[in-house]
């Protein structure tokens, strides 16, 4: 065993090309760690610009029933609180401006954690509750009928759960929250004409009102020249039996 004053001698005595080679293989060492962890994120989640090509490939907008925070996470609604939080790190590492170089990661970046927040919006999980059931039952209809083909073809069927299953769900859960731009040009379009008519409507309830008022001021003022012409008629009457 060495002694420690002989030890620390020798590290003194070290020169300092001796030092640099062996900082360098340290910071060698931990590039090298940190390449292997973000090469098995990337294996599970996809490399960078895959991912800000993903996500950017649809306009997220709930507010306007466009994207799913969801989908953009790429994870299940129904994970935990903390399963999504894990797997929003995990895509804000791949794609943080940063630490990517892509032209279009802070966009990508700014979208991801919108999503996250989103999905911290007790209104939007609520939402999410009732669609993720019906998801299901849609993605497992489907594949039954995919099922009854593969069958006649002698093929493997589809599997009703996993990690193809549910992204299949993701999916179905995208498209059940999203609206197209054309449809959603078109019901404001049939708002604006909605508005019109009923705009229409109420303008000509007012003018109906206004001539049914004027005709009762032309009728209250001339009742009194009716009670005369009335009265003077009556008394033509009378004079005209006392004359037969």
């Amino acid at each position: 065993k060495v002694p420690q004053r002989l030890r620390v001698a020798a590290v003194v005595a070290m020169d300092d090309d001796g030092m640099d080679s062996l900082f360098s293989s340290f910071l060698n060492e931990v590039s090298n760690i940190k390449s292997t962890k973000m090469k098995k994120i990337e294996g599970s989640q996809g490399a960078p610009e895959e991912i800000i090509e993903r996500v950017l490939a649809k306009p997220y907008d709930p507010k306007q029933g466009q994207g799913s925070a969801y989908h953009i996470l790429q994870i299940n609604p129904e994970a935990t609180e903390s399963e999504v939080t894990k797997q929003y790190r995990k895509l804000s590492i791949l794609i943080h401006p940063d630490k990517c170089k892509h032209e279009r990661a802070a966009e990508a970046f700014q979208i991801v954690v919108k999503a996250y927040n989103d999905t911290k919006d007790p209104n939007y999980q609520d939402k999410y509750a009732d669609v993720i059931i019906e998801a299901k039952k849609r993605v497992r209809k489907a594949r039954e009928e995919e099922n009854k083909a593969r069958a006649k073809k002698g093929e493997d069927p589809l599997p009703m759960d996993g990690q193809e299953f549910d992204r299949d769900v993701l999916e179905e859960c995208d498209r059940m929250t999203t609206v197209s731009a054309e449809k959603v040009e078109m019901a404001n379009s049939v708002a604006e004409a909605n508005a019109k008519r009923l705009e229409e409507q109420a303008r000509e309830r007012r003018e109906r009102k206004k001539a049914e008022q004027k005709e009762l001021r032309e009728w209250e003022r001339n009742k009194d020249k009716r009670a005369a012409g009335w009265q003077v008629f009556m008394n033509n009457v009378q004079s005209k039996k006392f004359k037969t």
